[in-house]
């Protein structure tokens, strides 16, 4: 089974809290309306209202996501991973692959040729935080 080493392990946690970051930025942005609510959601949003609920529960779940990539580095540093956490990215990994297959269906072009290949990037590395992760030391 693969079992990435604790510098793949660190470098991918590092891309994770870089990308849940800017997509917290992302989300505030179409908050403020910067970003008009006719390009989120696939396209599929109705009104400002509608925006306004799924792009405050987007940036939850983005906090938790980047709360979560916060808490694999410590553990990661202290030289176990609990199994909590690794299911915790494994649950991450699959609403990415999901979103995916989402993005695949958008009625908007943008968020397919876009957001397909960036969630299928962030599905990939979640699960490579998944397997079981032990700091290998060696007796002498």
């Amino acid at each position: 089974m693969w079992n990435p080493s604790k510098k793949t392990r660190t470098l991918t946690s590092r891309i994770l809290i870089v990308l849940f970051s800017m997509t917290m930025v992302f989300h505030i942005l179409a908050l403020l309306q910067v970003i008009p609510f006719q390009y989120l959601w696939g396209g599929r949003l109705s009104s400002v209202e509608e925006m306004y609920v799924m792009e405050s529960v987007s940036l939850l779940v983005n906090t938790f996501f980047l709360w979560s990539s916060f808490q694999y580095v410590r553990y990661l540093n202290q030289g176990l991973v609990p199994i909590w956490i690794r299911i915790v990215f494994g649950f991450i990994g699959t609403i990415f692959l999901l979103n995916t297959l989402g993005n695949l269906v958008a009625v908007t072009d943008l968020e397919t040729l876009l957001a397909t290949p960036v969630t299928a990037f962030l599905s990939v590395i979640c699960f490579s935080l998944v397997p079981k992760y032990e700091n290998q030391t060696s007796e002498l």
